[in-house]
């Protein structure tokens, strides 16, 4: 197995920026530069960058469409995106512009025959759900607007209305491990495993080297998101 093959750069932005946050708060910046990192990714041989733009739907902002198209115009690999897309216009816009891949999260609150829209003009390889989760007490429960905003929709209700969408994918996302780098949310992949998810996942939160990666994968799970050990380079 070619684990470099597995990894999906994780770059979450704000203003043109590299941001990063530890459980999707304190936000910080990074580097004001994105090319130079995603160059650096694009060395490692990765199959993706995912771009992901966590303050559009918190502060209610627009799309930052002026550097997604910067940075797709240099990245010669499928770019995938997430955040503040609520509507038709957003996902054509996005991929007019250079998009490979979108996740939609927030939206769904309102509006979740987004998926299926979406997914019948541009196929169901082009759209995927991002799901943030933590557990509350004894159950896991989803979230929207980075954690911020809880539904107390039960994760395993979202991953059955997920299921019988036509997504195409879906990124799990652990809340509490995400910036942490103490290794995957072993707890949630074996709860999400119980699932019994027919569509391909993507994993983020918490990895930190090779080997967390091969367990994460035997959870049945395609591909792993990573940004703070990629960016900070701690990643072995």
């Amino acid at each position: 197995m070619n684990i470099k093959k597995k990894i999906i750069p994780r770059l979450e932005i704000k203003d043109g920026k590299l941001i990063k946050g530890m459980r999707m708060e304190g936000l910080r910046v990074v580097s004001a530069n994105l090319e130079p990192i995603i160059k650096r990714y694009l060395n490692m041989s990765v199959k993706e960058i995912f771009i992901e733009d966590i303050t559009t739907s918190i502060f209610d902002k627009k799309i930052d469409f002026k550097t997604i198209k910067t940075l797709s115009s240099f990245i010669d690999i499928p770019v995938s995106y997430a955040g503040g897309i609520k509507n038709l216009n957003h996902i054509n816009k996005l991929f007019k512009i250079g998009v490979d891949k979108i996740y939609i999260n927030s939206a769904l609150n309102n509006n979740f025959d987004l998926i299926n829209q979406s997914s019948e003009i541009y196929g169901s390889q082009s759209i995927g759900v991002l799901v943030q989760t933590k557990k509350v007490f004894n159950d896991w429960y989803i979230f929207f607007e980075s954690g911020r905003i809880h539904p107390k929709i039960k994760l395993k209700d979202w991953i059955l209305d997920i299921k019988n969408s036509q997504a195409g994918e879906v990124i799990i996302s652990s809340i509490m491990n995400d910036g942490m780098f103490n290794g995957p949310d072993f707890e949630l992949l074996n709860y999400v495993q119980s699932l019994k998810i027919s569509i391909p996942i993507i994993y983020s939160g918490g990895i930190r080297h090779t080997n967390d990666i091969k367990k994460t994968l035997m959870k049945k799970v395609n591909s792993v998101a990573i940004s703070h050990s990629l960016h900070f380079e701690k990643f072995y």
